[in-house]
């Protein structure tokens, strides 16, 4: 996946990814007038030439279109669609840290199943409702320690190219859809607390219940079409999940209950 703007990334390429999360996350909804350079410079600290910068980078990305004596405007027409309403902020691509270590991370316990597109899953595949998909289900480890349970649903045309050798030889599903040929580009993703449900305890070895992270999302290829609908449940006391809840106002503000302790 690719990797949000970090500190190591030129500054108006982390202002370009902010104003992106904006109207991803519908703050600057379709069609809508941007702020201007002057707003936005002072709001966010940085220089005109910053923000003509990074307003540059989103107007090549198909994001916004600029009027001459008139401003910047989102465009009509989104290259991704957003996700819908829900609890939790939007997140444009996967987060540092994971995509740091991508070469640490292996899934083992692999599963596949066939299934057809219920209402959401068409939605967020753009296929229609009742189509055929494939869910590939698996442990995800870091270093060696797992750290979730993620689960990957592809069109069935999609999921054809990923053969058993494919698999075999990609420490991910994500991996395994770049050597299938769909390259996934951009990502979109929401996190939320949850509590683990007897399957994902068992499968990552803690106890049902326990407080965890969800991150949803939809991935998408060079064509900026959806070729993934994803989720990632990320376990309490690992590393990420530490940075997420405090990054994430909802679960910092209102962590999930935990169960009561068995006597």
């Amino acid at each position: 996946m690719v990797r949000p703007p970090g500190p190591d990334r030129p500054l108006y390429a982390r202002i370009a990814a902010v104003l992106k999360s904006r109207v991803l996350a519908g703050t600057y909804p379709p069609g809508s007038r941007l702020p201007g350079e002057d707003d936005l410079a002072a709001v966010m600290g940085v220089s005109r030439s910053t923000i003509r910068q990074a307003i540059a980078d989103l107007r090549r990305a198909g994001y916004v279109t600029s009027q001459r004596g008139s401003g910047t405007y989102v465009a009509a027409e989104l290259p991704v669609e957003p996700l819908s309403p829900r609890s939790g902020p939007v997140y444009t691509g996967f987060l540092d840290d994971l995509d740091n270590e991508a070469h640490h991370v292996r899934e083992t316990h692999r599963d596949r199943r066939d299934l057809v597109a219920d209402q959401r899953l068409a939605a967020d595949l753009r296929v229609p409702e009742g189509s055929p998909v494939v869910a590939f289900t698996a442990v995800r480890a870091r270093h060696g320690t797992v750290y979730g349970v993620a689960t990957d649903v592809l069109p069935a045309h999609v999921a054809a190219a990923i053969t058993p050798e494919v698999l075999d030889r990609s420490p991910t599903t994500p991996d395994a859809l770049t050597n299938a040929g769909h390259r996934v580009v951009e990502s979109l993703q929401r996190v939320e607390p949850t509590l683990l449900d007897a399957a994902t305890a068992a499968r990552c070895g803690v106890a049902p219940g326990a407080p965890a992270l969800l991150l949803t999302g939809i991935a998408y290829d060079q064509h900026h079409t959806p070729v993934d609908s994803y989720t990632l449940t990320i376990v309490a006391g690992y590393g990420i999940g530490l940075h997420l809840t405090r990054a994430n106002p909802i679960a910092a503000t209102h962590p999930p209950t935990p169960p009561p302790a068995t006597p």
